[in-house]
């Protein structure tokens, strides 16, 4: 299981407090795990085929699935994430769960 957890929506900012869904400090994110070829240490572009899991995009504190990595010594994998428009920036925690 990984969730991506932005930070700030219930925060007072300046003393104020925001009206959910807290647009002004939440942003439109996605978590994505892609599968690295063999040797590879680094993910260089978007590459959908090598993509393994992505949730939706969506504008909420929490955004979190469950999918199944293989597992071996020549696997390896790269959680990548983002918002929905490049160059915007934001705080957020990764937690990654696993057996």
């Amino acid at each position: 299981m990984i969730s991506l957890t932005q930070i700030g929506g219930r925060l007072p900012v300046d003393g104020q407090y925001s009206d959910y869904p807290f647009s002004e400090q939440l942003n439109y994110a996605a978590v994505s795990i892609f599968e690295l070829n063999p040797g590879q240490t680094t993910l260089d572009k978007f590459d959908k085929n090598r993509l393994v899991f992505m949730s939706p995009i969506k504008r909420e504190r929490e955004n979190s699935g469950r999918c199944v990595l293989k597992a071996g010594k020549d696997k390896a994998y790269v959680v990548v994430c983002a918002p929905e428009i490049e160059g915007k920036k934001g705080d957020f925690y990764l937690s990654v769960y696993f057996n």
